[in-house]
């Protein structure tokens, strides 16, 4: 499942956004990993392994609305909308996921990685960029 694997690609250079964007990598692969064996026998999804991941994205989005309010970054309420819309997105994801309307890996796949890249290439590689030339300690 090479679309959930760590690439230098998608590295920040921030030390906590970046293991915390590897977290999310590993829980997106295994609802993936897990909905797909599942449909296959013929089962519903671990419901656990879907709140996990809206869970620790919530965790994710608050700790870096909290980075950015401490370090005065001036696109933070925007960068905390786009995280509101996602998080709404995901939920969305989560549900059909829970309904068993994805068949097909790529149907599976496609929604979740380009949520995740998306707003790691866009929003948060700007920030990533911002808190380095503004932060003492460079982001690390």
């Amino acid at each position: 499942m090479t679309y959930f694997e760590w690439t230098s690609a998608i590295e920040l250079g921030h030390t906590q956004i970046d293991e915390q964007h590897k977290h999310l990598l590993l829980l997106g692969k295994d609802v993936v990993v897990n909905t797909l064996m599942n449909f296959a026998d013929h089962r519903p999804p671990d419901p656990r392994k879907l709140q996990a991941l809206i869970d620790f994205t919530q965790e994710h989005f608050l700790f870096e609305e909290g980075l950015m309010r401490s370090a005065g970054y001036p696109r933070a309420d925007e960068h905390a909308q786009s995280h509101a819309s996602l998080l709404v997105e995901l939920m969305a994801f989560c549900r059909r996921v829970q309904r068993e309307l994805y068949a097909d890996p790529v149907g599976l796949v496609s929604p979740l990685w380009k949520w995740f890249a998306l707003h790691i290439d866009a929003d948060d590689r700007d920030l990533a960029v911002w808190l380095k030339a503004h932060e003492p300690d460079g982001g690390g």
